[in-house]
């Protein structure tokens, strides 16, 4: 396994745990249960933990991705720019989550506060890890670019998908 595949490997984890803390944080706010709010806060803090994996495997991704044909350097400089704040946003998430899980265990004056704060932050998280994880689709997959256009099938192409 080289850097590239494990960046892959670990990438989504951030992603899909900001995206479902975030579900779970809101579920524990307008049910007022704080067991799900617990639990989202511990997922958060997981997901900020992968963030370094992710983030700190990319540069030795971009070196196996870099002499690829068709790889734009530009692409791979958004990418990392994206991820560079991805990772400091995480970063806070996962400190807030942690405090806001500490208060909720306590029942500290805080923990409302906490909760509030760590909710914002869970936002700009997923909205974050969101186009950093566009942006790093894009240096492989052009699909995903505004505007592609799927290159036109041969007639004989056509057809014989059509008998399958």
């Amino acid at each position: 396994m080289n850097e590239a595949h494990l960046h892959l490997l670990v990438n989504h984890f951030p992603i899909m745990g900001s995206f479902f803390s975030l579900i779970i944080l809101g579920a524990g706010f307008i049910t007022k249960n704080a067991t799900v709010r617990k639990t989202a806060y511990a997922l958060l803090v997981f997901s900020a933990l992968m963030t370094l994996p992710a983030f700190f495997s990319g540069e030795g991704a971009e070196e196996v991705v870099e002499a690829i044909p068709g790889v734009s350097h530009d692409t791979i400089h958004e990418h990392e720019e994206t991820a560079e704040l991805a990772l400091w946003i995480s970063q806070l998430a996962g400190i807030a989550a942690a405090l806001a899980l500490y208060f909720e265990i306590t029942l500290h004056r805080l923990a409302r506060v906490t909760s509030i704060v760590t909710l914002v932050l869970n936002i700009a998280l997923f909205g974050s890890m969101t186009r950093t994880g566009n942006t790093g689709g894009k240096i492989r997959h052009p699909e995903v670019e505004e505007g592609y256009a799927s290159p036109a099938k041969t007639e004989g192409e056509e057809h014989s998908e059509s008998e399958h």
